[in-house]
Formats: C-alpha cells, structure tokens, sequence
C-alpha cells in the first residue's frame, strides 16, 4: 500500500493537466477521462517498467547504481514531442504533453537524482533544492553521517548537480533501495508539497466533473 504514496504526485501531475486541456481547449471534462488523465501521468516512466518487472520496485542505490529516467526525462526531446502530441491530437495532445511536463518539474525537485537537463550536450544531472549526497539532514543525522561530510556535501543547494561519473558514484554510495517509507511515511517539505498537489488536484477535477 505505501508503494501508492509515491504515485500521488503523478496522479497529481495527470489530474492537472486534466484540468489545464479541458479549459485551453474548452472541452468538457467527463468523469472517465480520470483514469486515462492517471495513466498519461505515468508516461515518462514507461523506461521504468522493465526494472519494475525484473525487481518489484525502482530505485537507484548501490544494488541498482543507474537511474531509469531516460527517453521523455530529457527536456530536450520531451518539448519538441510535446509539440508533436498538441498539433496533431488536440485536447488528449494538450493532456499527454502537460502530464509530461509536469512530471518532469517535479522529477527535477522531488526524490530521485534529477534530471539531465541539456541532454544530449550534456549528461550532467539537475536537481532543484538538493544536497549532493541526495539525503535529507534529518536523516544524515540519524543515521550518523552529518558530521563525517564535507561542508559542500551538507551545503543545501537551490541547483545541485552530479557529472555522469560523479553520478554513479554517488548513487552507489548513497542511493537508497527502499526508499518509499523514508520520504513518504514522515512529514517533510516533499511529502507535504506532493500531498497537498494531490489534494489540490483532486478538488480541481471533482469540481469540472461533478
């Protein structure tokens, strides 16, 4: 059950745009248009599904040391594709191509290691609000790490950034398997801010559709 949890800010991202096609193609938004608008949200993660098959679970850590974004996570080709869906579907372009787009916002904030933003120039990853060890500083400190990292891996930073090797490294060191219930069963800024999208969303779209 607590897998869910970390569905929330995509089902969030998928009822949004929702609500954002409807109104920029003044469609009427029907209530079984919310299962579709879920598994648009799910979109860029289709990279995902073969380690999901093979493991039970996603997640980048010294078990698994590579990240699944790849494909729609790289802005570069995302936007142009986006483009693509809009000019030739209409409102189900509008939806696909904003479900992804916000799953790449909040990809570049929330858990994970961000995204390659200037993909392919560059294979250096992005993250908004991040510490180059990817942990929060409450749980540095529980589990005893906070005082053995240098100052510029403690340093909470607007934009962090990792190379394609330092990456790896960091993953291997720091990535963390099982890592639903450490950010989604205790009340942080990115459980707060994905649970209250998703209630937001949800009150967006039970007021179009009822």
């Amino acid at each position: 059950m607590k897998k869910l949890l970390a569905l929330l800010a995509d089902w969030a991202n998928g009822l949004f745009a929702l609500g954002i096609a409807g109104y920029i193609t003044d469609t009427e938004i029907v209530w079984w248009y919310i299962p579709i608008a879920l598994l648009c949200s799910h979109v860029p993660d289709i990279d995902a599904v073969p380690e999901l098959i093979r493991r039970g679970k996603v997640a980048a850590s010294a078990e698994h040391p590579s990240d699944h974004r790849t494909f729609l996570h790289y802005p570069l080709l995302a936007l142009p594709s986006v483009g693509i869906l809009i000019y030739m579907f209409g409102f189900w372009g509008w939806l696909i191509g904003i479900s992804i787009l916000l799953h790449l916002v909040n990809d570049l904030y929330g858990t994970g290691w961000g995204l390659p933003l200037l993909w392919p120039i560059s294979k250096t990853h992005y993250k908004v609000l991040g510490r180059r060890v990817n942990w929060s500083k409450d749980d540095l400190v529980t589990h005893g790490h906070w005082d053995t990292l240098s100052e510029d891996e403690r340093k909470l930073r607007f934009v962090v950034w990792w190379s394609e090797k330092e990456l790896s490294d960091y993953i291997r060191k720091w990535g963390v398997d099982n890592w639903i219930g450490g950010i989604y069963l205790k009340i942080n800024w990115i459980s707060g801010i994905e649970y209250t999208l998703f209630f937001a969303a949800c009150v967006l779209v039970a007021s179009l559709v009822l």
